[in-house]
């Protein structure tokens, strides 16, 4: 990417950081798509990641390591009374941390990538869950309706890109949707806040049971790595305050049964690990922003390798994607029933499960 794409590339990184979803990132955004010697931090990303999120994500990582600088005055993460970026310009401090701590940056935005585990997607998968055991048991039984709690079929769960694997661990959570009721471990310290915009999801009155759950990544994060547990709330911008809240109740959780991570390309990984789950065990392989990072030529080997796997097997496929115009910031979320080639939209949700909207019938 040139210097101008570059450029580019901040101001609509800053655009989309408009309309208060983050003031200080939109201030600093627009300050480096002008600034050259920061453009030139930036460009030393490797090919294929957003430069923008791994600069910003790398400078918040410093500051939560416990850097003393006045640019630390801004962060809400780090100060207890943060100035207002619109009321006093933090670029100045922002440049001049970069170009002090440019060595340090450059170390960890070659070392690490964007993986944020927004926990609050599991507003969606839940339902999700809950609609592919339904039809999981009712596969079997041959039924109208599945039996419910834990006389159905547990599932084996695959994710695709698991990043620190928090949302392998959605049953461990509490889910407050107002309205539409509250579901899940009450006594968890995770609560996922959302509600419900369109339709009815299947919400049940106990959770699917899981038989095993894993997750392949390139780059998997550890739980209990202090170092990999920083990175992921750096990744998170740091005026939302609900979302850390949420990611260091969701590692307080984790920590206690670590998720079970292969570290390795999922195209390669994939067949092995779904190999190692009984044949008559219904398997859930899902992702939720993975798609939108691979190409089209990988995207059709992904495509390939799932209805190879799910060729003599009973494999079920969440798989989140680009939402319609109608919803911005949202993702789709498709169930595909793999070996008969269905795809249908089950879900379309807020990006951080603010808000979903149920399509499934």
């Amino acid at each position: 990417m040139d210097r101008e794409d570059l450029a580019d590339h901040f101001e609509w990184f800053a655009d989309w950081c408009d309309g208060g979803t983050s003031p200080l990132y939109e201030r600093l955004a627009r300050g480096v798509a002008d600034d050259p010697d920061l453009l030139d931090l930036a460009a030393e990303a490797p090919e294929g990641r957003s430069p923008s999120h791994l600069l910003f994500a790398s400078v918040h990582y410093l500051l939560l390591s416990g850097r003393d600088t006045p640019l630390a005055d801004y962060y809400p993460t780090v100060a207890d009374d943060p100035l207002d970026p619109e009321g006093s310009d933090p670029f100045p401090a922002f440049r001049e941390f970069c170009l002090s701590n440019a060595d340090d940056i450059r170390k960890l935005s070659k070392r690490r990538r964007t993986q944020t585990n927004s926990v609050r997607r599991c507003a969606a998968l839940f339902p999700a869950f809950e609609e592919v055991s339904r039809r999981a048991s009712r596969g079997r039984t041959g039924r109208t309706r599945a039996s419910r709690g834990n006389s159905r079929e547990p599932l084996a769960l695959v994710e695709i890109g698991p990043s620190a694997g928090l949302n392998l661990l959605w049953d461990r959570y509490e889910y407050d949707y107002g309205e539409a009721g509250r579901y899940g471990d009450p006594d968890s310290p995770v609560r996922i806040e959302s509600s419900v915009r369109e339709g009815r999801p299947p919400f049940p009155d106990e959770l699917p049971p899981v038989a095993s759950r894993v997750g392949v990544d390139l780059d998997p994060l550890d739980v209990t790595d202090d170092e990999d547990a920083r990175w992921l709330r750096s990744l998170v911008w740091p005026e939302h305050d609900d979302r850390h809240r949420l990611l260091r109740a969701a590692l307080d959780v984790a920590r206690e049964r670590p998720p079970d991570l292969r570290e390795g390309d999922a195209l390669e990984q994939l067949p092995e690990v779904v190999a190692e789950i009984p044949d008559d065990r219904p398997v859930c392989l899902f992702d939720t922003q993975v798609r939108y990072q691979l190409d089209e030529v990988d995207r059709e080997r992904l495509d390939d390798l799932i209805a190879e796997l799910g060729a003599d097997r009973r494999l079920y496929v969440l798989s989140g994607d680009e939402a319609s115009d109608e919803y911005e910031q949202a993702i789709d979320l498709t169930l595909t029933a793999a070996g008969d080639g269905r795809t249908e939209r089950v879900a379309v949700y807020q990006q951080h499960g603010e808000w979903i909207a149920w399509d499934g019938r």
